[in-house]
């Protein structure tokens, strides 16, 4: 997959060197090519700073990764192209669509425990805890529901 900074991955490649977190995880097994998000024939953000974006994302996971004793946390959605956002029924300004939203979830502790443990540290975004997932984004401010 190429992408918009004109690196070529592959479906393991890590996001940055060192994360725990590959391009396929970020991008649907490499089928969603990160593209700019246009609403109303305006561009609201680069293809290039999406990628940005996704990359300071798998940052910050990797650090809830260490939170979490340093566990393998499974990616359910990340970064979705407004098409895809609206065939899976995303909200329309959902922050998938701008690489730093994630909806993941953990084999060693439930939605609502990782939700206690990051809501008083993550306000520089958004944090929901779902049954089977949780969602963290990094909209830049603190926002919950």
């Amino acid at each position: 997959m190429l992408l918009p900074s004109g690196k070529r991955v592959e479906k393991h490649t890590p996001i940055y060197p060192g994360s725990f977190f590959s391009w396929a995880e970020a991008t649907g097994d490499c089928t969603r090519p990160i593209m700019d998000l246009i609403l109303n024939g305006k561009i609201v953000i680069s293809a290039f700073d999406i990628e940005k974006k996704i990359v300071a994302t798998a940052r910050e996971l990797d650090r809830i990764r260490h939170i979490l004793g340093d566990r393998p946390l499974h990616v359910n959605s990340w970064y979705r192209p407004r098409h895809i956002n609206r065939q899976v029924g995303g909200a329309s300004d959902s922050r998938h669509q701008f690489g730093d939203a994630v909806d993941f979830r953990s084999n060693y502790f439930y939605p609502q425990h990782i939700y206690r443990l990051l809501d008083k540290s993550h306000n520089r975004g958004g944090l929901s805890a779902y049954p089977a997932f949780v969602h963290i984004d990094f909209r830049g401010k603190a926002t919950r529901w």
